[in-house]
């Protein structure tokens, strides 16, 4: 038995003990298990969904398997009408150009080659459409925005004109359009909309591999096939006929007029910018084809276990999508977007189940929604953000999940808008605790906030976590990163994003348990989560 003085000691240390301590968790973390990761998987990205294009019998395949896996989970239909499928009104648009694109200028006369000079796509529903000796104008980034002290347009009338506009925003001053990190302007879906709003009949986007971070290929896979929109609006401006071209065909356009595309792009840079006429006119004449679409959003509701708390929902959103049958290549056309996104729809039916097998489920409710035709512009995210199946005042947090880590186990992981709300701070939170820690964007200039499902819930002011693969590696680091970044140059959007041998599920499964407990922490708080204040996204939570 210890002496008086030591047990007095003992008690103390004991008692110092229990305050330092954290406190005990008030609920258990989910457990995710990578082999169901991956059989989800499997199935998602096999050769039998053909791709799991929009209005195809892959669709029908891939909903029918997510709604019968998230009643196995233990959710219930999330719709109004009592089941898994929200309709989205989906118009596909086949284009074919029927006369080519030709150049006139000082220089003399060109003719560019689709797909290795160009891409070209209906903006319309129009039967067909055309540039007929337009007058092309180069206007920089494209980009109008007074609360950065930037206007490209400067006033200039373009109603009719050719634009040809550079795929970014400025990027030399930290005080503007986020420094080095992209902002919505700098996106493509961005500059195609501003010309639209303009009155231009048409915008050819300068393709570079930095500033798209993928190469033109990707492009390429959507000329001559069939591209997918919501229901046009009466009072939304379209452009006839919206393009890309290489970097190469945009110097050979500038040249043709007596123009240096490095000297462009140098003035552009440098505030303030007016339109130039380049002394060049283009035409070409597109056909397209019109069918309307019967696609859905697939939604499964997990009831949350507070009463006070259970009318209030955190999204959870994966992309079930992706880009069908296509041009072969390597005589593979079946685009089977394994990473994008059959591995993140697996991750939300794993998530799914491992909420709903917990002793107590979280305290409010956990809506999984699974997007269609988040390829051809996020149009199943904007649906549902546009008409939720619950309050949209309801929606508290978004975790969106497209692509999870195939390459291997890291100490960190990127999180897609860091610092924008406060589940940055509950993401790091829970990292420590495993030993991992969390990153910013290693890549803000490839603007990703702003290209997967997630942005169209905080555009309605919903707070939203989006996690990439981390970097650091903890065994091979450099031969891990160079696979990693090889799905982006190689893989990304062609028939080769399958499921391959070598693919590591524990690291999927650490990310995604990491998730798994950001999202159960998120579901559990007395409060909800909350934007950074003055933050882009901030104004509109109390919409």
């Amino acid at each position: 038995m210890p002496s008086q003085p030591h047990a007095k000691r003992l008690l103390v240390a004991l008692a110092l003990a229990a305050c330092s301590a954290p406190p005990p968790p008030t609920a258990v973390d989910p457990a995710v298990d990578g082999q169901r990761i991956l059989a989800h998987t499997r199935f998602l990205a096999s050769d039998l969904l053909e791709g799991r294009g929009p209005g195809t019998r892959g669709e029908q395949l891939a909903r029918a398997y997510i709604a019968s896996q998230l009643q196995l989970a233990g959710c219930q239909p999330g719709c109004a009408d009592g089941g898994f499928m929200q309709p989205v009104p989906i118009l596909g648009i086949t284009t074919q150009v029927t006369a080519p694109f030709v150049a006139k200028g000082a220089a003399g006369e060109a003719t560019l080659q689709a797909v290795d000079d160009y891409t070209a796509v209906a903006g319309s529903t129009a039967a067909t459409a055309a540039w007929r000796d337009a007058e092309l104008v180069f206007v920089g980034y494209g980009i109008t925005a007074p609360e950065q002290r930037w206007d490209d347009y400067g006033g200039v009338d373009v109603r009719g004109k050719v634009l040809l506009v550079m795929n970014d925003d400025p990027s030399d001053d930290p005080a503007r359009f986020g420094g080095k990190a992209r902002l919505y302007y700098g996106r493509w879906t961005y500059k195609y909309e501003e010309a639209a709003r303009r009155g231009a009949l048409g915008a050819i986007i300068i393709h570079t591999s930095p500033s798209a971070g993928y190469p033109f290929q990707v492009q390429q896979a959507s000329h001559g096939r069939e591209n997918f929109w919501l229901p046009f609006r009466a009072d939304q401006p379209t452009l006839a006929i919206r393009s890309w071209a290489s970097e190469d065909a945009a110097r050979r356009l500038c040249a043709l007029g007596g123009h240096d595309l490095d000297a462009l792009r140098l003035k552009a840079a440098a505030a303030p910018f007016a339109p130039l006429p380049l002394g060049v006119r283009v035409s070409m004449d597109i056909a397209n084809a019109v069918r309307e679409i019967p696609s859905a959003n697939v939604v499964g509701l997990l009831p949350g276990s507070d009463p006070a708390l259970a009318g209030e929902h955190v999204v959870v959103s994966a992309h079930w999508d992706h880009l069908g049958v296509g041009k072969p290549r390597n005589d593979d056309a079946i685009y089977n977007g394994a990473v994008d996104n059959a591995v993140g729809c697996a991750g939300l039916l794993e998530l799914a189940r491992a909420l709903g097998a917990l002793p107590t489920r979280p305290r409010r409710s956990v809506l999984f929604v699974a997007t269609t035709a988040e390829e051809s512009g996020l149009l199943g995210a904007a649906w549902f953000a546009a008409n939720p199946t619950v309050p949209a005042a309801s929606l508290v947090a978004n975790f969106n999940v497209d692509g999870l880590n195939v390459w291997g186990v890291t100490h960190d992981l990127e999180f897609i808008g860091h610092g924008k709300n406060s589940l940055t701070a509950l993401a790091e939170q829970v990292a420590a605790a495993r030993g991992r820690r969390i990153e910013p964007d290693s890549n803000p200039e490839n603007g990703l906030f702003y290209r997967s499902d997630h942005f169209h819930f905080a555009r309605i002011g919903v707070p939203a976590a989006y996690f990439k693969a981390g970097r650091d590696f903890l065994d091979r680091p450099e031969e891990r990163r160079r696979m990693k970044g090889s799905y982006t140059t190689v893989h990304y959007h062609q028939p080769s994003d399958e499921v391959a041998p070598w693919w590591n599920m524990q690291a999927a499964a650490d990310d995604l348990g990491l998730i798994a407990a950001c999202l159960r922490r998120a579901a559990d708080a007395d409060e909800p989560p909350t934007w950074t204040p003055g933050d882009e996204f901030a104004a509109a939570r109390g919409k």
